[in-house]
């Protein structure tokens, strides 16, 4: 049986992939690796790289991205401190929670690149490494681990290589998003393919409520990745010739989605879907 290690990190969208594979998957993570989403050992060094972000894209959307990944898991230490019944159901449940709950061991990277956690890592001599992280990879990681890094990305590659397709959707106004279960490769999004899916976008979605649903389709395509796909696989290259990028999302953008009035971040939506 394929033995597996995950790489996650304490963000909406991450927590959701993770709670879906964990719970019906479980017995086959040997690991799980908690990654900081802003890489960078000191605060200081988490403030740069935010300041990079927001120069890249904007304060609207760091804002959002903050929200995702800051916000929403105190909203699960809300759920059970109150042991609320989204809690006792298991919707509200955390990563850690999950880990404790299914004993399995978990331990935090700021970098998923630094060596003497990567040579930690392969002590564990996983058949795959599963990735719901965002931290881009550097060659060092494949040179110690191998091509076995398994990433889920938010688009039916090579469409919308890069970054918050769940925005790009919306503002093009696409009828369908795509899930493509791929290896990771150096370069943006441009890992063999091994499986994909498209699925209905629904009408006067909020780009919080289609992250959210994203994201869960990352857990159930993994949970088939392993199932189905771990032991034989074929291996589809990706046609660069028909790629297009997905950029972090401008104030122009982010203002464009008001315009049109797609709801950012509801507070109902963020309440609900957790």
């Amino acid at each position: 049986m394929a033995k597996f290690v995950l790489f996650t990190q304490n963000t909406m969208a991450s927590i959701v992939a993770t709670r879906e594979l964990l719970n019906k998957n479980h017995t086959k993570i040997k690991l799980i690796v908690m990654a900081s989403q802003l890489k960078g050992d000191s605060l200081i060094d988490q403030v740069k790289v935010a300041r990079k972000l927001i120069k890249r894209s904007s304060l609207s959307f760091f804002t959002y991205k903050i929200i995702e990944s800051k916000i929403h898991p105190l909203l699960l230490k809300y759920h059970k401190i109150f042991k609320t019944r989204k809690y006792k159901n298991g919707q509200a449940s955390s990563i850690q929670d999950l880990a404790e709950q299914y004993n399995i061991p978990i331990i935090e990277s700021s970098d998923l690149s630094n060596e003497e956690f990567l040579n930690h890592i392969a002590t564990y001599k996983p058949d795959y490494v599963l990735c719901f992280v965002a931290q881009i990879l550097r060659k060092k990681v494949f040179k110690i681990l191998g091509d076995k890094i398994i990433n889920t990305h938010g688009s039916y590659l090579p469409q919308y290589r890069g970054a918050a397709q769940y925005v790009w959707y919306l503002l093009n106004n696409d009828s369908h998003f795509g899930v493509t279960v791929h290896y990771i490769a150096p370069g943006l999004d441009t890992g063999d393919i091994v499986f994909q899916r498209k699925f209905p976008i629904q009408k006067n979605t909020s780009v919080y409520k289609l992250h959210y649903v994203l994201s869960k389709a990352f857990g159930i395509m993994m949970n088939e990745f392993i199932e189905n796909y771990a032991e034989h696989h074929q291996r589809t290259k990706q046609d660069d010739s028909k790629a297009t990028v997905t950029p972090m999302p401008s104030k122009e953008d982010m203002r464009e989605l008001k315009k049109r009035n797609i709801k950012i971040l509801p507070i109902k939506d963020f309440l609900k879907y957790i």
